[in-house]
């Protein structure tokens, strides 16, 4: 589970760090916007860091139907945290490959 979540909040940093490094070549960097991602940046952090918490103290507990399958919080959040992964992943290889001006194409999995 360590893997997941380390790999989740080190690809949200990336899309931050990423996305602000875009906008400052394109001059079109806004701190505002910055301080909002980064702000929900921490906020996931440390929303993830008590689930995780309730999760180990509670396992037996079931909390969600996730595509018909009953889950506990933690099953729950691999879940998500995996479905997370992809969609940051996509997202940070789109924005270097705009900041290295590669002309590839990246298509999304489905």
């Amino acid at each position: 589970m360590w893997k997941i979540v380390v790999g989740l909040v080190s690809l949200m940093l990336a899309n931050i760090l990423l996305g602000a490094s875009y906008a400052t070549l394109k001059k079109e960097f806004n701190w505002e916007k910055f301080w909002n991602g980064f702000a929900k940046f921490m906020f996931i952090v440390v929303a993830i860091c008590l689930m995780y918490l309730c999760s180990y103290l509670n396992p037996d507990i079931m909390v969600a139907n996730i595509n018909g399958q009953e889950v506990n919080l933690i099953s729950g959040m691999e879940v998500i945290f995996i479905a997370g992964i992809v969609f940051y992943g996509y997202q940070d290889l789109v924005k270097l490959k705009d900041l290295l001006q590669l002309k590839l194409e990246i298509k999304e999995e489905e």
